[in-house]
């Protein structure tokens, strides 16, 4: 017998329907209302990949599945590069500004356009990219940030309209209940468990050229930057909510970290970029053994079955 596996959740040997556990990452859905939420459309959804399943479920908030162990399976690598490549190319620029000057951080309000302008940007790194946020905060300690940036597309507009929000009032709202993702892409970036140095940082010296500079502070001086082992996934796929309806298409989100210096020259956390990926139509490997996403989740008999991967031709 011969068994093939099809577009990223779009399964040929299905496994039993998933349970909604602890989520990670955050939606822009509205907190729950009076919506009686149906979750099974979602779950259906997740095994057969047919959109139709998902209109006659009603929702009040995103919906993530179960967390899932290990590591990213080897067919997202090259679609997710550009998007995990702009947000290490993101931070880098955010960690040189922050770390040439500590101006910047009493001086958010002046610089708004520039974060306005980096969002954006972001926004338009990949087709893949659905949404970007971007965060700053200047308390180490606080849970909440300071600034709260959102970038998205208009789905309904005729020409292709980004809407650019400040979500910096409405960052508990963000987060409703299970199973909608949770603020972990932030929080464990700010908060990480590990009290370890941060490995995914360089150092990097600095020669400033002092002819360029009105007001310099230092002929040479230090900087961290980062790359794409920097980037954070989280452990579940969601589906969006929008206006009481899911969106058609799992969504995956990817933050990484920028930082400037405390008084000792050592790296200081400053705020989370993020980007939500679609990866619906990534290929997914249901068959394959081991610990990565969604691995040997079949129900065929091994000992009956050969798998062979499907090759698609745009």
């Amino acid at each position: 017998t011969l068994v093939q596996y099809s577009l990223l959740y779009h399964y040929l040997c299905p496994s039993t329907s998933s349970t909604a556990a602890e989520p990670s990452g955050f939606s822009t859905s509205e907190a729950p209302t009076e919506i009686e939420d149906d979750w099974s459309p979602a779950e259906t959804f997740l095994y057969t990949g047919d959109p139709s399943t998902l209109v006659v479920g009603r929702c009040s908030r995103a919906y993530s599945t179960r967390g899932q162990m290990g590591p990213l399976p080897l067919s997202f690598t090259a679609p997710l590069r550009p998007a995990m490549d702009a947000l290490a190319n993101t931070a880098n620029f955010l960690n040189m500004i922050f770390q040439a000057s500590d101006l910047h951080e009493s001086t958010v309000q002046e610089d708004m356009e520039w974060y306005h302008a980096l969002v954006r940007a972001l926004l338009e790194a990949d087709v893949l990219i659905r949404r970007a946020l971007f965060t700053f905060d200047a308390d180490p300690t606080a849970h909440v940030p300071q600034l709260v940036l959102h970038a998205t597309r208009s789905p309904m507009a005729k020409v292709q309209t980004i809407i650019l929000q400040d979500l910096s009032k409405a960052w508990e709202s963000l987060h409703p209940p299970a199973p909608a993702p949770d603020d972990s892409w932030f929080r464990k970036l700010k908060f990480p468990e590990s009290s370890q140095p941060i490995t995914t940082l360089s150092k990097r010296v600095l020669l400033n050229d002092l002819n360029t500079l009105d007001t310099p502070k230092w002929g040479q001086g230090d900087s961290y930057v980062t790359n794409r082992s920097g980037v954070r996934w989280d452990s579940a796929p969601f589906l969006d909510c929008m206006d009481e309806r899911f969106v058609p298409g799992w969504m995956l989100t990817l933050s990484t970290s920028f930082f400037g210096l405390k008084p000792d020259l050592t790296p200081e956390f400053r705020g989370v970029i993020r980007v939500d990926v679609n990866i619906q139509d990534i290929d997914l490997d249901q068959c394959a053994t081991g610990e990565g996403w969604f691995a040997d989740t079949h129900q065929c008999n091994r000992g009956h079955t050969t798998f062979l991967p499907l090759t698609f031709v745009c």
